[in-house]
């Protein structure tokens, strides 16, 4: 009898974003016929490996079961939780990004948001400057010793209040391990929010420059999506090729 291989690839995908969606699956992690990828996608949640979502409405969504993150755990990799219901539109979004990027050459590592809350979780719950921390949907870190060796990339489906984002940027303008912001997202009255809020918190975008970047351009080939900056247009490819070429 052949013995199963744990879906590893499966599995640390949902370490870092804590679920899996048939969607994402189907699109990036298989190129089997559709009658083997139904039996594929049924053995997950039989082999104990993953979970159905608690929600029922989210019938195409996986988390991580037990035996999932014992294998995880055996690698030293701490997984995250699973997210709620209603963010799961916007991580799959988020993730479909992470995926792309995880692919290509030069990124030296990526960060999500729920890998940072949990390596910080300690210092948010018993600090007063880590109660309400604001992290990244993705942190990129790219050249050590170039312009912007770590990139914050904010994925932004629906228009925060202006209050809301008046507060993300005062938490950017002192992240100071932060070298770039990008906010991506598909309407303008997005970005036009984003700016008057930049401009009623003084943000020091010499110091730590935003772009506002398309998002069906990150969806296709985010390494190729424009960044449109103060000064210009750039692109993580520019960054990643010439670090000190795009000044703030």
């Amino acid at each position: 009898m052949k013995k199963k291989v744990p879906p590893r690839s499966e599995l640390l995908f949902a370490s870092k974003m804590g679920f899996l969606s048939k969607r994402l699956w189907l699109d990036f992690f298989t190129t089997k016929s559709r009658s083997q990828n139904s039996r594929l996608w049924r053995s997950f949640v039989a082999q104990e490996y993953f979970k159905k979502h608690e929600s029922k409405s989210l019938t195409d969504v996986l988390v991580l079961d037990q035996k999932g993150r014992s294998f995880l755990e055996a690698m030293g990799i701490g997984a995250v939780s699973a997210p709620h219901m209603n963010q799961v539109d916007h991580d799959e979004t988020v993730s479909r990004i992470l995926i792309q990027l995880e692919r290509q050459n030069g990124i030296r590592s990526i960060e999500t948001e729920s890998e940072l809350k949990q390596k910080f979780m300690l210092w948010m719950r018993t600090t007063r400057e880590g109660r309400g921390a604001k992290f990244p949907d993705l942190t990129l870190n790219l050249h050590e010793t170039g312009k912007f060796p770590r990139v914050a990339l904010e994925i932004e489906l629906s228009k925060k209040n202006f209050e809301r984002c008046k507060a993300v940027m005062m938490s950017y303008s002192g992240k100071k391990e932060i070298a770039a912001v990008v906010f991506i997202a598909e309407q303008q009255a997005i970005f036009d929010r984003l700016a008057r809020a930049m401009k009623a918190t003084h943000y020091p975008s010499w110091e730590r420059p935003i772009g506002f970047s398309p998002l069906k351009e990150w969806m296709r080939e985010p390494m190729k999506a424009p960044i449109y900056l103060s000064n210009g247009v750039a692109t993580l490819e520019d960054w990643m090729a010439t670090p000190a070429k795009f000044a703030a």
